[in-house]
């Protein structure tokens, strides 16, 4: 899952994700197959995704094929908002293509914010931002960035 980091914070309902470096869509496809398997018992969630550091350059191809790839899972039923922390022109509009291919079939809020305080605080969640800043430096330390 080169590069693609994950955490459920249980007391939250707060999923965590990280994509950092270059990743490729198989790493994409390959993570949210583990969170669907350890999180299959969590009925409901916030979902929080940080692109700050992903150098990633995916084709409309393979954003469509994400779009089919989370349509077909069960696993977006359990998402009540899901907000995406970008850092680029690119990394919104390659999320923002994401988002529309996906509300059009689905009744999730998706937003897209600048700032990880701004994510949390519309995701109406109650965990600290110094916690969700560790847990994201914590990923971002780990990864090989290119």
């Amino acid at each position: 899952m080169g590069n693609s980091y994950y955490t459920y914070v249980e007391e939250h309902k707060l999923l965590i994700e990280c994509f950092c470096g270059e990743t490729e869509i198989k790493d994409v496809f390959e993570l949210k197959n583990v969170i669907e398997s350890h999180l299959n018992q969590v009925p409901k969630l916030n979902i929080l995704v940080d692109i700050q550091k992903n150098s990633s350059k995916p084709s409309f191809k393979k954003i469509d094929d994400f779009v089919e790839f989370y349509l077909k899972s069960e696993f977006s039923l359990k998402i009540d908002r899901f907000a995406f922390v970008t850092d680029t022109p690119r990394q919104v509009a390659n999320t923002m293509l994401i988002i529309e291919g996906i509300q059009n079939e689905v009744d999730i809020p998706f937003k897209i914010f600048s700032s990880v305080e701004s994510a949390i605080n519309w995701l109406r969640s109650d965990i600290s931002i110094d916690r969700v800043k560790s847990i994201l430096e914590d990923f971002k330390n780990t990864s090989v960035l290119e």
